[in-house]
């Protein structure tokens, strides 16, 4: 059963392939047309990255979060974690 799936799931992965590189629509091959996309589309990404760029390097600059709990209030919390471990 599972040599069949995988002789199936194969011929349809070539005949996808056959049909992106072959079968021309309006002119250009599936494939063709996805490339003129993607080079359409990429200065939007790398305005897009840059961005994240920039805003990754802003968070790192950021300090960190300071603690601001008092010395009592550390005292209770392992009060409280004392009376648990022992019962």
């Amino acid at each position: 059963m599972g040599i069949l799936r995988f002789v199936i799931w194969s011929s349809l992965c070539v005949g996808l392939g056959l049909f992106l590189g072959t079968y021309e629509v309006h002119g250009h091959t599936p494939w063709q047309m996805m490339q003129g996309t993607w080079k359409q589309q990429s200065p939007k990404l790398d305005k897009v990255r840059s961005d994240a760029a920039v805003l990754v390097d802003e968070m790192k600059k950021k300090p960190a979060p300071s603690e601001q709990h008092s010395a009592d209030d550390k005292k209770a919390i392992d009060d409280i974690i004392g009376k648990r471990t022992k019962s």
